[in-house]
């Protein structure tokens, strides 16, 4: 098992950019996306393994952000005890893809469909940080 904690408020990938160049229709990803997978790669790469893993993979994190500051005292700490849900942006989804792209971008696995089941969950806590653990599934021999 591969577990670890990254110190970052968690981002989503962020839909590509579409543009004109020269006559030419492009497709772009923003400056601030591109810094936050930079982030996220120099975070993510300590804990890479020395060799992909072959197998199914299951991924399992927690994004967790800290509450906004215009709560009020009251919302924060029901915020922080997890009795308000984090129901703002960004989309669980999202989340997903940004981890799972930066993951196979490092080559964690050898591609990203290697990951058979995925558990997580996004919360609210004092500091923003992305909660990693992923193991290979064992393969089940058939009698």
């Amino acid at each position: 098992m591969i577990a670890f904690i990254l110190p970052v408020i968690p981002t989503a990938q962020a839909r590509a950019r579409h543009g004109v160049v020269n006559g030419h229709s492009m497709t772009f990803k923003s400056g601030e996306q591109r810094a936050n997978e930079q982030t996220l790669d120099a975070l993510l790469a300590p804990h890479a393994p020395a060799a992909p893993l072959d197998g199914g993979v299951v991924l399992e994190f927690r994004a967790v952000f800290p509450p906004p500051k215009s709560a009020s005292k009251k919302a924060r700490e029901a915020m922080l005890r997890g009795v308000e849900p984090h129901t703002k942006k960004p989309d669980l989804d999202n989340l997903t893809k940004q981890l799972k792209d930066a993951m196979t971008r490092l080559q964690f696995w050898r591609d990203d469909r290697q990951v058979v089941r995925i558990v997580c969950e996004k919360r609210y806590g004092e500091r923003g940080r992305w909660e990693v653990r992923l193991w290979e599934e064992p393969k089940v021999e058939l009698s």
